[in-house]
């Protein structure tokens, strides 16, 4: 159980803010995709512990001179992993909004779970601009 918070609590603080260059360097078997509204977004696998997590990182959108942050992760892993995101979320104190939905106030951000085709989908986001 121990692990399995640590490996959420380091997997889930190190996207969110960077650069895509720092995610393109950081994740070798990464993809660059678009979504339909036209959102650029990086996806990548993580293999941990038996089971693989999808990753997807949001991209801001481009501006001259600026390079695009990651202001939004959507992780999806077994629904045997919803649980430890729980127990993360109670574990480190941060409000409840709604049946699935957390906030972190100290760091701006909103984690949605949701679970689907036996999947735990994760969704972090800042509730503020970057």
């Amino acid at each position: 159980l121990a692990l399995g918070i640590i490996f959420i609590s380091s997997t889930i603080n190190a996207q969110i803010g960077s650069s895509k260059s720092y995610l393109i360097q950081k994740h070798s078997n990464h993809k660059m995709k678009v979504t339909d509204s036209g959102t650029d977004y990086i996806s990548y696998r993580i293999d941990e512990d038996g089971y693989t997590t999808d990753v997807s990182c949001f991209l801001t959108p481009k501006k001259e001179n600026k390079e695009q942050l990651c202001y939004r992760v959507v992780m999806k892993e077994p629904s045997s992993e919803t649980n430890n995101w729980i127990r993360y979320f109670n574990k480190r104190k941060f409000i409840k909004l709604d049946g699935m939905v957390w906030k972190d106030y100290e760091r701006s951000t909103v984690y949605e779970v949701e679970v689907d085709k036996g999947r735990c989908i994760v969704d972090k986001y800042y509730d503020t601009d970057l």
